[in-house]
């Protein structure tokens, strides 16, 4: 593996990580800065096209929760120029501010793409294996604390 494998590998797996971060965090601006202009989404089902769209059903969809924990692991890199394959898997807790809680268990085939130096998600494809009921005590969260609230510089 040559030195520019090595660090693009390093920087798509910092992608990941800020994408997590984001969703954890809901953050909608890190997490738009993490695909394309015109990258394509498809998400239990439904597909989503321009990185506006995407980042408005990002936020619709976690409108409703006070705690969200995004786990992606295991990438699975293939780098080809300014192209990249991966296939990765993730575990998503979300609890619901009126109450209850679920967990996601899926796979994402992506198809990523080196712009202006920066890998950006191009084509995300989730595959869910598991969504349901997650048993959580509503009364025992914690808050983030301030420092772990904001982007990681």
């Amino acid at each position: 593996m040559d030195l520019t494998t090595v660090e693009d590998t390093l920087n798509i797996q910092q992608l990941y990580a800020r994408y997590s971060d984001a969703i954890t965090r809901k953050d909608p601006e890190t997490f738009g800065s993490c695909w394309s202009d015109d990258a394509y989404w498809l998400l239990l089902g439904n597909e989503y096209r321009g990185k506006k769209t995407i980042v408005e059903t990002y936020s619709n969809s976690v409108a409703g929760t006070d705690f969200i924990l995004h786990l992606a692991s295991s990438p699975l890199i293939s780098i080809n120029g300014d192209m990249a394959k991966v296939r990765s898997q993730v575990q998503e807790i979300l609890h619901f501010s009126g109450g209850g809680a679920m967990i996601i268990l899926a796979n994402y085939n992506d198809e990523l793409h080196k712009i202006d130096g920066q890998w950006l998600f191009a084509d995300r494809r989730i595959s869910v294996r598991y969504s349901g009921p997650f048993s959580m005590d509503d009364n025992a969260f914690i808050p983030l604390l301030p420092e772990a609230d904001k982007p990681f510089d």
